[in-house]
């Protein structure tokens, strides 16, 4: 094997990349790329731009999580992660005349107007802000709910809004915009109401989770990324061309959302997503994936269209055949669905057998009795015929026989219970093509002793004595923490036993 040093520049690049893919996210992340850099003079020369490039201000939740980690408890303690950041250093050796990315990453504490005052003046430190082209914010909360107050009400709206504008100015060639603000809170809605509309027009990339309405006077032409979290009606969208939209998540307030917010051209009916490549269309409640009831509305006067769809992803949201058959025509390649087993059933109007791979997850339990569950699925998984077909469904309220269900199409299949390790077996036989196994036992594991877990499996290899006919080559087992050691000696003999082409087999502990 060759010593790192005789690797090209262009393959360490690319480990690099992967090594500090985080870092732009925020502060903790940022220094733990640091490292990198004081390898040695090539290495430092190969990343330098990688870590280099973004500005932060502020150590708090990343915009893609909610919440910051369980040992921040004080407001003294978030006041001071606040105030954290990497501009001096930046500063101090003249990098950040290169920064191409500006992350704010702030928990607000009482008085939140404090937080946006002080973002101005670290702004204000530094006055060649024309090199920053990505612009990420998040205010969210801690695990800790903290009541926040104004002092001055009107007032500190109006400030907010100021300080948006005075943020517009001095980053003026921002088009990549992310603002997260997980609190309900008048002023912080202000200020992020106020710098999406400041950007809008200009922005090719837009990531919006948060109450705050752009509203429906914005127009963009540019836009070819967006998530819209909190898309709701024509009246507070903005009005974005469907044509230059190439990747799209949505996730509607179902009841009241209106694809008029895509009509361009006021004068036709028609709205054709032309170069759309990806589109995920999503239902949440609070943060929390769960089956929505109410469908999306379909105006009969719009005819939309998805000519360039390759990749579908419906996420919880109640599908019914009008929402399916927008996608009939498209190219789709890739379709994942999460929700109801019985509304999946629909996505067999997509001729899923054009697909290279389809996802069917029921995470959060059915509300199908065990015979209609058997049923159904048996109708899914035997009529479709595409190169990968994955099935994640959580058993754990259901009372499954293995011999009442037949999935022959199935290549990957993900199993969530209490208990599942007998179960997960049972089914080998009646999935003739799986070759990727996923068991996840959140109590597997948990009161066993190392002689009860001997007795346990004992048993289990009486009864699987005979190894199967199965393809299976990949297994991984998730099992409760503090389980004995033997637990996962005894587990994996007994996989390894019953899967004969098995060659990988990975055991980890619940999250």
């Amino acid at each position: 094997m060759a010593a790192i040093d005789a690797l090209t520049s262009d393959i360490l690049q690319c480990i690099f990349r992967i090594v500090t893919a985080d870092a732009h996210k925020c502060l903790r992340y940022w220094k733990r790329a640091l490292p990198v850099l004081a390898i040695c003079r090539r290495w430092r020369e190969l990343t330098i731009h990688l870590v280099y490039s973004t500005v932060i201000i502020g150590d708090g939740p990343v915009i893609e999580s909610s919440y910051m980690p369980v040992d921040v408890c004080t407001s003294s303690d978030i006041g001071t992660r606040n105030q954290n950041t990497n501009m001096d250093l930046l500063l101090s050796t003249g990098y950040i005349k290169h920064s191409r990315e500006l992350v704010i990453t702030q928990t607000p504490t009482e008085y939140p107007i404090q937080l946006l005052v002080f973002i101005k003046h670290a702004l204000d430190n530094f006055c060649e802000w024309t090199g920053i082209r990505v612009l990420r914010l998040s205010f969210c909360t801690t695990i800790y709910n903290y009541e926040l107050h104004s002092e001055n009400g009107r007032e500190d709206n109006a400030r907010a809004a100021q300080i948006a504008q005075d943020i517009a100015e001095v980053l003026c060639n921002v088009d990549t915009l992310a603002i997260r603000t997980m609190l309900d809170n008048e002023m912080l809605i202000k200020f992020a109401e106020t710098l999406g509309r400041c950007y809008f027009g200009q922005l090719k990339d837009v990531w919006w989770m948060t109450p705050a309405c752009i509203g429906s006077d914005c127009t963009s032409t540019r836009l070819t990324t967006c998530l819209l979290r909190h898309a709701n009606n024509e009246q507070s969208m903005p009005l974005v061309c469907p044509q230059q939209l190439k990747s799209m998540r949505l996730v509607p307030y179902t009841n009241t959302f209106s694809w008029q917010c895509f009509r361009f051209d006021k004068q036709s009916n028609n709205i054709v997503f032309e170069n759309l490549k990806n589109l995920s269309l999503e239902s949440r409640h609070y943060g929390i994936r769960v089956p929505d009831g109410t469908p999306i509305l379909l105006e009969n006067e719009l005819n939309i269209s998805f000519p360039s769809l390759r990749h579908l992803s419906l996420i919880c949201v109640n599908i019914t055949p009008d929402i399916i058959q927008l996608f009939a025509a498209s190219p789709l390649t890739t379709v994942v669905f999460e929700g109801l087993l019985e509304n999946a059933l629909h996505l067999q109007a997509l001729n899923l057998n054009r697909l290279s791979m389809l996802k069917v997850s029921t995470w959060f339990g059915c509300t199908i009795s065990d015979e209609k569950f058997c049923t159904e699925s048996n109708t899914l998984f035997q009529s479709v015929e595409c190169a990968v077909v994955v099935f994640s469904v959580d058993i754990d309220d259901m009372a499954i026989n293995a011999t009442d269900v037949y999935w022959p199409c199935l290549t990957h299949l993900e199993l969530c219970s209490e208990y599942i390790e007998d179960l997960a077996l049972d089914l080998v036989p009646r999935v003739p093509n799986l070759v990727y196994l996923f068991v996840r036992a959140f109590k597997a594991g948990k009161d066993e002793t190392e002689q009860s877990a001997l007795e346990y499996f004992e048993c289990l290899r009486q009864k699987y004595s005979q190894p199967s006919q199965s393809n299976i080559t990949n297994v991984v087992l998730s099992f409760a923490t503090g389980r004995p050691k033997a637990f996962d000696d005894l587990a994996t003999d007994l996989f390894v036993h019953y899967l004969p082409k098995l060659r990988n087999i990975k055991l980890d502990n619940v999250v």
